[in-house]
């Protein structure tokens, strides 16, 4: 629907062609905002960035995303992990899907933004593995990534270092859940446990950690790339930026 371009944010290159590819991305200014962010910028810099550009979580409980990465971040321990739910509970949804297809880059780039604010060096996707082209999207990506040196080790020279992990499972509705994201992970069966304690708290491991849903992710390089007051004047006065309609 042309009278929607100008409001188009997370999905705004999405019939261009090629743009699942590093080189396509990075014309475009892919990864800008990450190499700002280690370079110019500290983890709590960027945090406040989140946080002034009103960003709530797309999965339905709508927090402010940067104050959820600020408790982890804050937490005395030393390990610390981010988790990118990509499942989409409702697969007829299809945003997860989608993202992951089309704009695998990303994905990649708002989940290593994410693990840098909260100092996490160990990240995981977490999706359905019925979602064939989406997990294979992803992987060339990475492979892109770790190649260019946007993944893994000491990150375009700088001492942050982020891995990423791609888990894909199929156990219906629940597969949504934070806490049995968790448990399969870890390798346990698949049920959702009370809360609190909350994961930014006590999660993976047992080690804080930050769970975003993959809309919300894919949002963060465009706030960094542009700054929270570009995001925020699409929106309303307490949540800002759009939201992915499939």
């Amino acid at each position: 629907m042309p009278e929607f371009d100008s409001t188009y944010r997370v999905l705004r290159r999405r019939g261009e062609p090629d743009v699942r590819s590093l080189d396509a991305y990075r014309r475009n200014g892919g990864y800008a905002a990450l190499e700002k962010a280690i370079r110019e910028q500290t983890p709590e810099q960027v945090i406040q960035q989140v946080i002034d550009a009103k960003l709530r979580g797309r999965g339905g409980a709508g927090r402010l995303t940067g104050e959820k990465w600020r408790i982890v971040s804050r937490t005395d321990d030393n390990v610390k992990y981010v988790i990118c739910n990509a499942y989409d509970a409702d697969p007829r949804a299809m945003v997860a899907r989608s993202l992951l297809e089309r704009n695998p880059h990303q994905v990649i780039e708002g989940i290593v933004l994410a693990a840098y604010a909260a100092g996490a060096s160990e990240a995981y996707l977490f999706t359905r593995n019925f979602f064939v082209e989406g997990m294979a999207s992803v992987q060339r990506a990475l492979n892109e990534a770790l190649e260019a040196n946007l993944v893994g080790r000491d990150i375009l020279g700088t001492e942050f270092s982020c891995t990423i992990n791609v888990l894909g499972v199929d156990i219906g509705f629940m597969g949504g859940e934070e806490t049995v994201q968790i448990a399969l992970i870890k390798g346990r069966r698949g049920m959702p446990e009370q809360r609190p304690p909350y994961p930014t708290q006590y999660g993976l491991w047992d080690k804080p950690t930050a769970i975003n849903c993959v809309e919300t992710l894919a949002n963060v390089p465009v706030i960094v790339r542009s700054g929270p007051e570009a995001f925020a004047s699409v929106g309303t006065a307490t949540s800002g930026g759009t939201k992915v309609l499939t």
